[in-house]
């Protein structure tokens, strides 16, 4: 316990945290205990995903769960397996391959800012449709409220992940309407200039200017460069669009407080980038 101890220390010095894994043993019977054998067996429990970061299935693997994604060429991971995944394209607005009424769990991380507001409203039909009754899906997307409070505070330290020469006007825009903004090289149409980016938010409403700036966002582009952000998200507009799609309990949440315990597996989810992110889930 003392070399334990000491090793937790140094980690949390360090800026990292010690966590038990549970084993598989242990996955395994809490799943089924929950879900039943059958559901185990065959998986049916979902992650979806836009095509738009780190490997086919965003990075998410995990032995009970099928991926739902885009089967694209990746530079590093893995990619579409067909005796395991299920290959589709929200951008294609068509029904996702899923049994009606059948699936437990769904979780969707860093893939609604990749699809247009068309696509992610019927993405979230489709997940109500494919849900049992009483399952739950549960999706987190960058919070763009955050991105403004920054950008209001001129806080240049929250868009950490951005070169120091990017302007904090086309830091945000990148990070919701990546089209828009002058930094892009694939769209012919001139980038959102920083004055003009200020000048948006003087003149409209918080939504009429960030809706213009996603309104110059292009499928086709998007298509192709399927990294790039395309659409914003708060906590309102993702609730709203949830009661669109049929949700009736929708409730915000945070990082690792799923109503569900297999979503509080911070080994599999709400593990990436959670500072910048909201959590929300609806049940069926």
């Amino acid at each position: 316990m003392a070399v334990k101890a000491l090793i937790k220390k140094a980690l949390n010095w360090w800026g990292y945290e010690l966590k038990k894994i549970p084993s598989s043993a242990e996955e395994r019977a809490m799943y089924v205990d929950l879900f039943g054998r059958e559901s185990v067996k065959k998986k049916r429990f979902y992650t979806i995903s836009a095509g738009g970061h780190f490997e086919f299935g965003g990075a998410i693997s995990h032995p009970f769960w099928t991926s739902i994604d885009v089967d694209r060429p990746w530079k590093t991971g893995r990619r579409f397996n067909p005796s395991l995944d299920i290959a589709h394209d929200l951008l294609s607005v068509q029904p996702i391959p899923v049994e009606s009424n059948s699936a437990e769990l769904v979780y969707s991380g860093l893939c609604i800012e990749h699809i247009t507001d068309e696509a992610a409203l019927f993405m979230f039909k489709e997940v109500e449709r494919i849900l049992k009754k009483g399952g739950i899906v549960r999706i987190v997307a960058p919070d763009v409220d955050l991105d403004y409070r920054a950008f209001c505070n001129n806080d240049v330290y929250f868009f950490s992940w951005m070169p120091r020469e990017v302007s904090i006007e086309q830091s945000f825009l990148l990070h919701f309407a990546g089209h828009a903004s002058t930094h892009f090289k694939g769209n012919s149409s001139p980038g959102i200039s920083d004055a003009e980016f200020r000048n948006l938010f003087e003149r409209m409403t918080f939504v009429d200017a960030m809706n213009y700036c996603t309104s110059r966002c292009r499928v086709e582009i998007q298509k192709e460069q399927r990294a790039c952000h395309i659409n914003w998200w708060t906590t309102d507009k993702l609730t709203r669009f949830l009661n669109d799609a049929g949700f009736r309990s929708v409730a915000v949440s945070a990082a690792g407080q799923s109503a569900s315990p297999a979503l509080r597996n911070n080994c599999h989810f709400d593990n990436k980038f959670i500072q910048y992110m909201l959590f929300v889930e609806a049940i069926k």
